[in-house]
């Protein structure tokens, strides 16, 4: 004899067919597609409790209700389960308790992180928002690690784990979007700008950079959203706990012109070094993508007719290849940000200080141009004569123009992988070149 769960599905699969086939069933019907496993009399039991709402009753006996039998096989035979748990979350997936921990501390981090953003007096508002994604981030990967039996932990020489005030020391965001392939490329930059941006604002007060990385923000957000509902469904989805926050900008307010102002003044310099450096250094198929930067028209839209299903606000996706959707709405917009790229002379090559601004921040310690021109004269990736001989020119080029060296990204992902290495940093900071 079937036991419950057979049961379970196999009536799930009876109503999806008559749901598909839109016809109506009697229970004499059912409970002979379940092999008389279910008599009439269990089956009315169930009509009075599981199935309340998910039949209706008709002339010809019951139909299943379009709107409200929502459910796939899996959270069906869980909302027909006798256990409390199971019945009363049905959508909520079956996890590990470690891999369950680790998403819920995501989501949370990342709900925290939203709260902080759209609070109208936070000052505290990107840095607070970066710290609480970079946490986000960091547990989500690290339950898709758990969930696909991927070692995420770090072993000494000698094969012992490495602990840190009792606990295995396990990877950081960096290098968890190493070892995680399913991700483009404009999500791993996007995530690696807010690594660099995290470890500089850790110990500066910079909210002015608000302005400057708003559409990274959003896209850091959209892309989590993304990878969490994937990997583990829309029960943990953050739609379900949130709302459009109301606006009152008509116009360029004073307190973004103000940070504005901030953000191009001497205190901020090295910040805006490293976005504008680390912009510079993106292709145009990254730079373009939502993924890195999510870009939106916020046009005030008027109605002919008030009904409920008027929707106030409608988000228009921006698609830089079909511009022509967006033709005739300038005159209404908002605001917009920009992502017009200028093409330049060596673009995507960096000089030794743009280097250092990027490399420092992923390594977490000092690295400044002494520094560089030690690690050129180390790894042996150019000679001293102003000159295009013996130059690597993987790693660096000679500019003609202005009789000068740049350097490439492989140079600036050379550097960080290198000199994240305590004995590997040490010997180029002590590097002492033969005259």
């Amino acid at each position: 004899m079937p036991d419950n769960y057979d049961n379970f599905k196999c009536s799930f699969q009876f109503f999806t067919e008559k749901l598909k086939a839109e016809q109506s069933f009697t229970l004499a019907e059912l409970s002979n597609y379940l092999g008389g496993s279910w008599k009439e009399s269990t089956l009315r039991t169930y009509l009075s409790k599981k199935w309340r709402g998910l039949l209706i009753r008709v002339k010809q006996g019951y139909v299943v209700n379009a709107e409200t039998f929502i459910y796939d096989e899996a959270s069906y035979c869980r909302m027909m389960s006798q256990s409390r748990t199971k019945s009363e979350e049905p959508f909520r997936p079956e996890l590990s308790d470690s891999i369950e921990c680790l998403v819920e501390k995501a989501r949370e981090a990342a709900v925290l992180a939203i709260d902080i953003y759209n609070r109208p007096m936070t000052v505290f508002r990107s840095q607070g928002f970066i710290v609480m994604m970079i946490i986000a981030w960091t547990s989500l990967l690290h339950a898709i690690f758990e969930s696909g039996g991927v070692d995420y932990h770090y072993y000494n020489k000698d094969g012992q784990p490495e602990v840190i005030d009792g606990d295995h020391k396990t990877w950081e965001l960096s290098t968890c979007i190493k070892h995680y392939t399913k991700i483009s490329e404009a999500v791993k930059k996007n995530i690696d700008f807010f690594i660099g941006i995290r470890n500089k604002i850790e110990h500066r007060y910079a909210p002015a950079i608000d302005i400057a990385v708003f559409g990274q923000c959003q896209a850091l957000l959209y892309n989590f959203e993304t990878l969490l509902t994937r990997e583990y469904g829309a029960y943990f989805s953050l739609n379900n706990t949130l709302t459009i926050p109301l606006q009152v900008i008509m116009a360029r307010p004073a307190w973004q012109m103000d940070n504005m102002k901030k953000y191009q003044a001497r205190h901020y310099k090295e910040i805006r070094e490293y976005i504008e450096a680390y912009h510079s250094d993106l292709s145009d198929e990254v730079q373009a993508s939502q993924e890195y930067s999510f870009r939106i028209y916020l046009v005030p839209k008027t109605g002919n007719h008030q009904t409920s299903s008027d929707v106030a606000i409608e988000f228009l996706k921006y698609d830089p290849k079909n511009p022509e959707q967006f033709q005739g709405l300038e005159k209404q917009i908002v605001a917009i940000k920009s992502s017009r790229t200028v093409q330049v002379a060596n673009q995507g090559k960096l000089k030794p200080k743009a280097v250092c601004l990027i490399v420092e921040p992923r390594i977490g310690r000092r690295l400044n141009t002494t520094d560089h021109a030690k690690a050129w004269k180390y790894y042996n990736v150019r000679t001293k004569a102003k000159s295009a001989d013996g130059c690597n020119t993987k790693y660096c080029q000679f500019d003609e123009a202005n009789h000068d060296y740049v350097y490439t990204q492989e140079w600036v992902e050379f550097l960080v992988e290198k000199l994240s290495d305590d004995s590997e940093y040490a010997k180029v900071c002590n590097y002492k070149s033969r005259r």
